[in-house]
């Protein structure tokens, strides 16, 4: 089980997008972004998570959290 974390910044704001997974690469999702904008993405880290029920259950459904 796996966390992922990008970095958005799209001239205006920066957001933090984090992503639950398991050991599949993970993939920006393209819903995220709108026509016409620019951003600059930058993966920051790919952990590890403890295995607790509430971790796998947000990887089994491949939760999306934006800060």
């Amino acid at each position: 089980m796996y966390k992922t974390i990008w970095f958005i910044n799209d001239g205006q704001f920066e957001t933090k997008f984090a992503y639950y997974h398991f050991g599949k690469e993970p993939k920006f999702p393209s819903w995220y972004m709108e026509k016409g904008i620019t951003y600059e993405i930058e993966v920051v880290w790919i952990f590890k998570l403890v295995r607790t029920p509430k971790m796998f259950f947000k990887c089994l459904f491949h939760e999306y959290v934006i800060y």
